[in-house]
């Protein structure tokens, strides 16, 4: 039973600060795996990546630059720094919860600990296995995604470290994500006195945003939503800037591109109201389709699953995941193999204490099937 010293050490992995943009507590964590995979004999090596994030941490039993499978998760969290003081790990019934528990420090522990119990039984003997540490992963792997796909394409299986669904579901399809900044530079007047000197932001955004949903297609799975907008001082000014946030969401290639085109044809135009337009950002992470040999890859992992006696079913979701860089290299990937949880990104996010030692199994069983079937994916 391991489920004591998991506990012990995912109490200490979630009492850790690791905010996206704190270099110094993903620091601790990368220690914390460094010692972990080292205390079995793998090789670890640190790849620093920005001074806004910090590094990378690549764990190896061996040292071929090619690999049977890699696992991936991030380190990061979206808790600012100090949330472990107000709300360390904690213990309630039959749920612990904690900043990160479930998104996904639990996801990086089961992967440490699959590994450490092939390795200790000697089933890796004759494998390749990696181990990715992501630091950035929930600000959309701005900094470390070209490391990332450098190692996707030294392996042909991947398996993401993600948190299970709510009901304990894998994942083997996800939409891809774009993200727009769309600035509207006007000239400011008096609203009432000379109107007709000034050029109003807002009204050119009120229109360009009408024009821009309606290019959605929910059919297709295609959506787009306006989350944040500022702009304006006073009701009697007319308003000379606006600033928005958007995000997309897409099930194929054609549509990100289609979206992409749509939007950037408004960048350094001037609109009707004589204000202009700029537009940053683009396309985060491409969309991840199912394909054969991802099919044929879950019909094995359901034979495991029957096997271990787990009851979980295959999602497609909405949500992005470095899976989705995998996938758009022809990795074959399944997606959601950490312990479940919920209430992820809030201060109620909670992991399911016996969903631990199954998921633990299923990892290890799913790279023991990835390291004999170096070829294909085949059941």
């Amino acid at each position: 039973m391991i489920l004591n010293a998991f506990l012990k050490d995912l109490e200490s992995l979630v009492n850790i600060d690791s905010y996206s943009y704190d270099p110094v507590g993903k620091a601790r964590v990368v220690q914390f795996f460094k010692e972990k995979f080292q205390s079995i004999g793998w090789l670890v090596e640190e790849r620093f990546l920005d001074e806004k994030v910090g590094s990378a941490l690549i764990c190896k039993n061996t040292p071929s630059d090619t690999f049977d499978v890699v696992l991936s998760g991030h380190m990061d969290t979206v808790f600012k720094t100090g949330t472990v003081n107000e709300r360390p790990f904690r213990i309630e019934q039959d749920k612990a919860f904690g900043p990160g528990i479930a998104d996904m420090k639990a996801g990086l522990l089961a992967g440490f600990y699959a590994c450490k119990q092939l390795t200790e039984e000697n089933a890796l003997q004759n494998a390749k296995v990696c181990v990715f540490f992501n630091p950035d992963e929930e600000i959309s792997s701005i900094f470390s995604r070209p490391l990332l796909e450098d190692y996707a394409k030294k392996t042909r299986y991947a398996i993401i470290l993600e948190a299970a669904r709510i009901n304990g579901n894998l994942v083997n399809e996800r939409k891809g994500i774009g993200k727009y900044v769309i600035e509207f530079f006007g000239k400011s007047a008096h609203a009432a006195v000379d109107p007709q000197n000034g050029a109003n932001a807002i009204n050119a955004f009120i229109r360009i945003a009408q024009d821009l949903l309606k290019s959605t297609a929910p059919d297709k799975g295609t959506t787009m939503n306006i989350g944040t907008v500022e702009g304006g001082t006073t009701p009697n000014t007319v308003p000379d800037y606006v600033k928005t946030q958007i995000d997309c969401r897409f099930t194929c290639l054609e549509e990100s591109q289609r979206l992409n085109q749509l939007i950037y044809a408004l960048n350094d135009t001037v609109t009707e109201e004589r204000v202009k337009i700029k537009v940053t950002g683009g396309i985060t992470r491409p969309p991840w389709r199912r394909t054969e040999a991802g099919l044929q890859f879950c019909a094995a992992v359901d034979k495991i699953k029957e096997k271990l006696g787990i009851q979980a079913e295959w999602e497609s979701t909405a949500g992005g995941s470095d899976g989705n860089f995998f996938a758009a290299l022809g990795v074959t990937v399944i997606d959601g193999m950490g312990p479940s949880g919920g209430k992820w990104h809030s201060p109620d996010e909670y992991l399911n204490i016996d969903s631990i030692e199954p998921r633990v199994k299923l990892v290890s069983e799913v790279i023991k099937y990835c390291t004999q079937h170096k070829g294909d994916t085949s059941c």
